[in-house]
């Protein structure tokens, strides 16, 4: 944090000495605070989940139990884009720290596995309650720790988790994923070391956990720019924060190095360092306020490129509870980073609004050797609503100045390098809904967005119940109508890429001694389709899997 501080104090500003007043009065006050996990966000569907080893292993599949397939299978690419936004415009929070790349802007779930953390789920335009830059939600995670083992078995032992205490684990993920490409046969392997602590020291609780990973990858070009298949991604990545009641202070870090026939080709890595001041109050039984500054620096480098970015900001949400239930959420930012959001519940309605302001990224702004930055960019700015009535509810995002990767070409001879631009305004929109009739589950969604490989219709129906004092589910999800990037080569006759159609089932087992066996089967009708174009999906796949907490 040494730098942080070096920069913090070099930069002094007015707005600079309005966040230390502020952090001043937070400081003094003696009122019990939350964290900003714990805002209470009023005219939204919640959707707070602590998944579970046992039964999956995507961190994205249990967030979003319509999720089927990425392209590239274990350690390929997973972004959130839900209701068909671009995925920069959802922001992740990893135990209170902003976990977003601050080069590429979005957050990548593809190595990211179930291991018993705490999700929550806040929908659309009320993420900017989080950061101006979320309107399309806000995804919160908190590592969690229960001790015990979890051993899951295919072909061998390929995922293994170990907690000798409450606050320290270890898991082992191996896998063969044969060839992530379906014009070649060579196998290809993911794997995946992380380490998670969750420690209270007296008024600070201390929670972290550090990933090492090796993912192996098809279709990249050697040194002599020749196309070749033995290609080889290894990163590391930690996010580590000190909280108490009215202070988070961390760290999200990111490092990646790629490799093609044993020769490294390109490495990037980039930080977020965060500190965070909060507070609330309960002035009645009717008004409740949640309010507070944070400030980040962020970093991306390369083998010859080093950016850096500072964002600072102050926040405040207040509740009203009277005939109708009354949310306002304000955030102001430097650079123009703005947001204000309100929201209205009156019985099973509710209705929220809100609006975006999101800025270049580093990489945008600035590429690196193989893509041109854009300085000249001008930042996306949106708007967003949102209305319900209990489990059904209708969202649109209207977005202008998008920016957008742009490829490169030729002019002749000349090589025109690929970069990014503002191509001017999209929007998005649709309808969801949720519900749970006795053992049936249905969620279906419809987004009607002008965003490349979104799925027009998304849903999963499941069923469960317990026979035997065993519990036995299946599960559908599908992704239809989803239409082609600029980038997706298919026969002229196609309109789409694949539907994707996944039916999983499961059986679990709970034992009086603490041990609970579970039997999956995913993609059990053998589908044979491609996620992305030369990327298919995985064929049948079975797994046992014996938890045991102690």
């Amino acid at each position: 944090m040494n730098k942080f501080n070096k920069n913090f104090h070099l930069n002094m500003s007015p707005m600079y000495a309005v966040f230390f007043f502020m952090l001043f009065m937070l400081w003094a006050s003696e009122t019990k605070a939350n964290d900003v996990e714990e805002v209470i966000v009023v005219a939204q569907q919640e959707n707070t989940i602590k998944t579970d080893p046992v039964t999956s292993s995507s961190l994205m599949s249990a967030i979003m139990p319509a999720f089927t397939w990425n392209a590239g299978g274990y350690g390929g690419f997973i972004g959130y884009n839900e209701r068909g936004a671009q995925t920069s415009h959802t922001s992740v929070i990893v135990n209170g720290i902003p976990a977003n790349d601050p080069g590429a802007g979005w957050y990548d779930f593809g190595h990211d596995f179930v291991n018993g953390q705490t999700v929550k789920v806040v929908s659309g335009a009320n993420g900017v309650l989080y950061g101006s830059g979320s309107i399309a939600g806000t995804i919160l995670i908190q590592d969690t720790i229960e001790r015990g083992i979890t051993l899951r078995v295919e072909d061998g032992v390929n995922y293994a988790r170990v907690a000798p205490i409450d606050q320290l684990e270890f898991s082992v993920v191996s896998d063969s994923m044969g060839s992530v490409r379906s014009d070649n046969n060579e196998e290809d392997n993911y794997e995946n070391k992380t380490a998670r602590f969750n420690v209270d020291a007296g008024k600070f609780n201390i929670v972290g956990k550090f990933t090492e990973y090796d993912y192996d990858y098809d279709n990249c070009f050697d040194d002599q720019f020749e196309s070749t298949n033995n290609c080889l991604q290894s990163g590391v990545r930690y996010n580590i924060a000190t909280r108490s009641d009215n202070i988070t202070i961390g760290r999200n870090y990111v490092e990646s190095e790629y490799f093609s026939d044993t020769v490294l080709n390109y490495t990037n890595k980039s930080y977020t360092d965060f500190v965070r001041f909060s507070n609330e109050k309960i002035l009645s039984d009717k008004v409740y306020i949640f309010y507070g500054v944070d400030a980040d620096q962020r970093s991306y480098k390369t083998q010859h490129f080093s950016h850096n970015d500072e964002n600072y900001g102050a926040f405040f949400t207040a509740n009203v509870r009277m005939l109708v239930d009354l949310n306002i959420g304000i955030r102001q930012g430097n650079d123009n980073q703005n947001a204000v959001r309100v929201g209205a519940e009156l019985g099973n309605w509710f209705f929220n609004v809100g609006n975006s302001f999101r800025k270049p990224t580093l990489y945008e702004k600035f590429g690196d050797e193989f893509v041109d930055g854009n300085k000249a960019l001008a930042s996306e700015e949106g708007i967003g609503y949102e209305l319900g009535f209990g489990v059904l509810s209708a969202f649109k995002f209207d977005f202008k100045e998008t920016i957008e990767y742009v490829d490169g070409f030729y002019i002749g001879e000349l090589w025109v390098p690929p970069t990014y631009q503002n191509t001017g305004s999209y929007t998005t929109e649709g309808i969801r809904f949720a519900n749970v009739f006795g053992p049936f589950a249905v969620n279906l969604k419809y987004t009607k967005s002008d965003q490349p490989r979104v799925p027009k219709y998304m849903g999963m129906l499941s069923w469960q119940d317990n026979f035997f004092n065993t519990n036995f589910r299946i599960k559908y999800a599908f992704s239809l109508d989803r239409k082609p990037s600029a980038f997706d080569i298919i026969p002229q006759d196609k309109l789409f890429l694949d539907d994707l159609h996944k039916v999983n089932f499961y059986i679990t087992k709970k034992l009086n001694n603490g041990i609970t066996l579970g039997f999956k089967a995913e993609n059990i009708t053998n589908e044979q389709v491609e996620v992305v174009p030369f990327y298919p999906v995985e064929g049948r796949e079975m797994y046992l899997t014996l938890d045991y907490k102690w």
